[in-house]
């Protein structure tokens, strides 16, 4: 989103510039230009009132000398009077008197008959050229006759290369002006990048404080509860099956009924001694031991465990172990535990039997375990919660096999995954990495 943001203001700010730069220029060149052309009509039609009363008398002389003088002034050049052949007959350049005009302003003015200004390139020189036609009115004809309506041209040249400079000068100092506007522009984005970044980084160092907060207060409340269930329900536990055990002893086996009664009471204090177990184990910081390991072994001995537990539920196993998984650091015992939730998770939700399938694959950086079930399925709104601690859907339980598993797993610097469909089945995915193992470690030790 930030970053987005800047990137649109950038955008914004170079089209801003790009408009304002240009529209500046244009504006500013367009109006130099109409102010140019003003004052150079001005000026051409001041030198034509100028030369009328000595060329009524006759003073040519007196017509050339003010041509050089007003030529001489700044920003002029080249001011021509012709007659109609185009002839150059008196200029502020007495070089070029009788010679042809090679003016094309002129050539337009003794063809149109009409005033004309036009830009010239002569040389390095560039001319700003208005020309106006000399007319035979009736107080010229005396002298000139009647014969012609066109007398010849007055051409007023002014430099235009102090302008253009000046444009120049105005353009550069536009850009110089944008470029510093949008490099402040970009100074202020980057700032506010960082700020930005730094908010969402505050806010989610904040965010993970205050879950963590969360998370050890609850741990401790945890602790203290395990503690006093372990304390409170432990002793009489063992008390309870050595009790049952003494009296199952003295049982006959022929008592069918009391022997299946008591070995119901054993399954019960089982399952209340794993709970206990659970609590303790998932309250205490888990402390990993790695060693370098296979894998599929650990796998191996873990479903020994569970065929031997298990071999009359009706369940169908299938493995399919990859042989070319390398040994990494695990915590056999801790990976162990793992295996025999996960598996006894996919058993229980197979109660009539089913298929039950655990696999490992090897990828470019990490190896994958997957326990997959043919049982009833997990919904979706379950499996966004499966992994959250005390959380179950079951009748029996505290909802901390999944989240065992997971803090066991993210311990190792892996993951665990569900995919499940309602009726078809479930696979839990559990992928572990096969580099930076030393990282692991040396992060465990620093949180140790």
């Amino acid at each position: 989103m930030g970053n987005r943001l800047i990137l649109i203001l950038g955008v914004l700010s170079l089209v801003f510039l790009v408009i304002i730069v240009s529209s500046h220029s244009l504006y500013h060149y367009h109006h130099s230009v109409r102010d140019q052309k003003e004052k150079g009509w001005v000026l051409a039609n001041t030198i034509a009132k100028s030369l009328d009363l000595p060329m009524l008398e006759g003073e040519m002389t007196t017509v050339q000398e003010m041509l050089v003088t007003v030529g001489e002034l700044e920003h002029l050049r080249r001011i021509h009077l012709t007659d109609s052949a185009g002839i150059i007959r008196y200029s502020s350049d007495p070089t070029r008197i009788n010679t042809a005009t090679g003016s094309d302003v002129i050539k337009q003015v003794l063809v149109n008959k009409v005033e004309v200004d036009a830009f010239e390139q002569r040389g390095d020189d560039y001319i700003f050229s208005l020309a106006l036609p000399i007319f035979n009115e009736k107080r010229c004809q005396p002298c000139h006759g009647d014969t012609k309506d066109l007398l010849g041209v007055l051409r007023v040249g002014m430099d235009w290369v102090p302008i253009r400079k000046n444009l120049m000068t105005v353009l550069r100092r536009d850009v110089i002006v944008s470029v510093i506007f949008f490099v402040f522009i970009v100074v202020i984005s980057i700032l506010f990048q960082r700020l930005y970044n730094n908010a969402q980084q505050a806010y989610v160092h904040l965010q993970q404080t205050q879950q963590q907060l969360i998370k050890t207060e609850k741990m401790a409340a945890i602790g203290q509860m395990a503690a006093a269930i372990s304390h409170d329900l432990r002793n009489p536990l063992t008390g309870i099956k050595m009790a049952t055990y003494y009296l199952g002893s003295k049982i006959d086996k022929s008592e069918v009924e009391i022997n299946s009664i008591l070995q119901d009471i054993e399954l019960e204090i089982d399952y209340a001694s794993n709970v206990v177990t659970n609590i303790l184990t998932y309250s205490r910081p888990t402390e990993l031991i790695y060693t370098m390991s296979n894998i599929n072994k650990i796998i191996e001995d873990t479903m020994h465990f569970v065929n031997l537990k298990n071999r009359d539920e009706g369940i169908e196993l299938i493995k399919e172990y990859d042989n070319n998984i390398p040994e990494i650091l695990l915590d056999n015992k801790k990976i162990k535990q793992v295996i025999v939730n996960l598996l006894s998770n996919s058993m229980q939700a197979m109660p009539n039997g089913g298929q039950l399938k655990i696999s490992t694959k090897l990828n470019p950086d990490n190896v994958q375990i997957s326990i997959s079930d043919t049982g009833k399925g997990i919904e979706k709104s379950v499996q966004e919660r499966i992994f959250t601690p005390f959380f179950t859907t079951k009748a029996r339980g505290v909802g901390l096999g999944l989240s065992i598993v997971n803090n066991i797993v993210q311990k190792h610097g892996g993951k665990t995954e569900v995919i499940s469909e309602i009726d078809k089945g479930t696979v839990f995915i559990v992928t572990l990495p096969i580099s930076k193992q030393r990282d692991i470690i040396q992060e465990d030790d620093q949180d140790g």
